[in-house]
């Protein structure tokens, strides 16, 4: 029952800081306008970029590839047991102004309260919102929808709020 706190607790903390969804909210959200960014700033393109970034929130990493029109970010430290069973995470935004609009798909592990044990995890799939501001050689910033309230045995959020991100290259 530990590990799977364990499991539980980093999903959760993993939705809450970088995703949650779009399809299955009844009601559209508005997200929160995005942090003004330096208008003189480059945009790279991805030769210039690391590959990995890292998450300090969540402690993912992600292999990123950004070109002009197009964002990609794939979860690459996925803990192997959760890995068999499934888990990750993939990000494809476009080009929408000076930012990268899109969604990500995430399939992650969640504990269920109550449950036997070796029936007391599950994997839920979700579609989630995720807005890139801007993506710079030192730091990726953004704003995605985060899980307020989430029913596992259903897989459905509930509620969200925008929470704002940011990402590092990997050391």
């Amino acid at each position: 029952m530990r590990s799977a706190c364990f499991e539980w607790k980093q999903a959760l903390i993993t939705l809450m800081a970088l995703l949650v969804i779009a399809p299955f909210s009844a009601v559209a959200q508005t997200p929160t306008p995005p942090a003004k960014s330096s208008p003189a700033a480059p945009k790279p393109v991805n030769g210039q970029l690391p590959k990995i970034w890292h998450s300090e929130a969540t402690k993912h990493d992600f292999r990123v590839e950004v070109t002009k029109d197009l964002f990609h970010a794939e979860w690459v430290n996925v803990p192997p047991s959760a890995a068999k069973q499934g888990a990750s995470i993939r990000t494809d935004c476009r080009r929408a102004g000076d930012k990268w609009v899109g969604s990500s798909n995430v399939k992650m592990l969640f504990a269920i309260p109550g449950a036997p044990a070796g029936k007391d995890i599950k994997l839920c799939s979700l579609t989630v919102r995720f807005e890139v501001d801007s993506v710079s050689a030192e730091k990726i910033t953004g704003h995605s929808e985060a899980l307020h309230s989430f029913d596992v045995n259903t897989c459905r959020v509930q509620e969200t709020k925008w929470g704002d991100f940011t990402w590092i290259p990997k050391k």
